[in-house]
């Protein structure tokens, strides 16, 4: 199976580079990206950890667009490259900063100082709002990580902090200067009034593919996409969005394409990125 859509504890994944691919390896996984949000921190670790997984270099980046925002993958990247890493670690300043501020938030709802001590946890990810909702079940004050998120997380709502995003030009400049494919990530998330408006400005800009099949489709989801795939032009793709322990509902492989597709559509990816850079 190939699964283009995954993310480790270099993000906000629970289960480290090793953990993933004796994973992938148990579950007859034999291609596999890491596509960690908006950092390549982990790609190294990756492709020199033995395996006998097939490894694609990724990243999932957080584009800013009108309606609030979107994700794009970018398989293939070169890791080392210098634009990539400098713009990626401005965002990981921003992130620090960030999460200096949903403490700071957090304080003032608990009524007390709480120290990143408290709450960072090196077997749960980089340290994020997961982070936070999980300190709160932890405190009693939910039940629940989704319950923190509904309440308190989400964009809103009391402890919510801005995230600092690229815009859409930014990002597609970005995944092709480290000679990466662009993807549109599960794309039932994207909030539009207008798809065909949406696709249209994305094919314009050099979007190369739509993650067809993703976990968080259906059947007839993945039909849609497949279709409006067809009709723009783009390449397919598909990935679980597997994140371990943080989406527990979501499993490694698990994607809704069969295996003889997802290899077919991976092969004519792979082609594409081949002939587009090397």
């Amino acid at each position: 199976m190939v699964d283009l859509h995954c993310h480790s504890r270099y993000s906000d994944g629970s289960l480290t580079i090793e953990e993933i691919l004796k994973l992938a390896e148990k579950s007859d996984i034999d291609v596999l990206a890491i596509t960690d949000h908006d950092t390549v921190d982990g790609i190294e670790h990756f492709v020199n950890t033995d395996s006998n997984v097939q490894k694609v270099a990724g990243v999932e980046i957080s584009v800013d667009w009108d309606k609030g925002t979107f994700h794009l993958v970018g398989l293939f990247i070169d890791h080392k490259n210098t634009k990539l890493r400098e713009t990626l670690d401005k965002l990981k300043h921003f992130r620090r900063e960030r999460n200096i501020n949903l403490i700071k938030n957090l304080s003032e709802l608990l009524g007390r100082e709480v120290k990143l001590e408290e709450i960072s946890d090196e077997n749960y990810g980089e340290l994020g709002r997961p982070h936070i909702a999980k300190f709160m079940v932890k405190e009693g004050v939910v039940k629940s990580i989704d319950e923190a998120f509904e309440k308190y997380l989400a964009k809103g709502k009391p402890l919510y902090v801005p995230k600092s995003r690229l815009s859409l030009e930014e990002s597609i400049s970005l995944i092709n200067s480290a000679g990466g494919v662009s993807v549109i990530a599960h794309p039932i998330t994207i909030i539009t009034e207008d798809l065909d408006s949406f696709f249209t400005k994305m094919k314009d800009i050099g979007v190369d593919a739509v993650e067809a099949y993703c976990s968080l489709h259906s059947e007839n989801d993945a039909k849609k996409y497949l279709s409006i795939a067809e009709r723009y032009g783009f390449l397919v793709s598909m990935g679980s969005d597997f994140h371990g322990d943080n989406k527990k509902e979501v499993f490694l492989g698990k994607h809704g394409c069969n295996k003889e597709d997802a290899y077919r559509y991976y092969n004519k990816l792979k082609e594409y990125h081949e002939s587009k850079f090397l």
